[in-house]
């Protein structure tokens, strides 16, 4: 299509080229520098406990029963099967493998709604620091995962797959998307 005919069709004239605005742009620059200096802070959640004797002293590992408060969250493990067997025959770990599973609340101490996610906000570490992500068995009734409101607390099974091998299990817990911290909690 020659010059001419370009011209004479306005439209044609914009559906070759972007258009973006200077807002999209500032709105862009100034969320990239937000997010730049959130990061750049380094800013750290600590672990602290928070019931009991000596309630708001910091630990670096925790234990079942003791409630734990990091960043907007506390989470408390009620207790662990370990190792946990599943009545269907279908629902077994694989050979040389045990299922464990930590009966677990987690309470959002923000003022808005936040969402929690077994995958995303906790792992259990071995003795050898090996980390082993959420299985699916049959024991977890009730999931951790979804919204939480602010004040609210959520209560559920998470449930892994370890070698029969592995000891000195520790749930570990990390939930907010901007903090560096992290919670460990011995489940032995």
């Amino acid at each position: 299509m020659s010059a001419s005919n370009r011209a004479s069709r306005p439209e044609l004239l914009t559906k070759d080229i972007p258009v973006i605005s200077f807002r999209s742009i500032a709105v862009t620059a100034v969320a990239v520098v937000a997010l730049g200096a959130t990061i750049a802070s380094g800013e750290e959640d600590k672990p602290e406990k928070v019931d009991g004797a000596n309630a708001t002293q910091q630990a670096a590992d925790f234990k079942i029963g003791e409630t734990v408060k990091l960043g907007d969250w506390q989470v408390k493990v009620y207790g662990v099967q370990d190792p946990y067997v599943s009545d269907n025959q279908f629902m077994t770990p694989s050979p040389g493998n045990r299922h464990v599973v930590v009966d677990t609340e987690v309470t959002n101490k923000s003022d808005s709604s936040q969402t929690v996610s077994s995958m995303m906000c906790f792992e259990l570490l071995d003795e050898k620091n090996k980390s082993y992500d959420i299985a699916i068995t049959d024991a977890a009734d009730k999931t951790l995962d979804g919204d939480v409101a602010a004040g609210a607390s959520r209560r559920g099974s998470l449930a892994y797959e370890v070698p029969e091998t592995s000891k000195k299990l520790q749930l570990k817990f990390s939930c907010d998307l901007f903090g560096s911290g992290s919670a460990l909690i011995a489940l032995s």
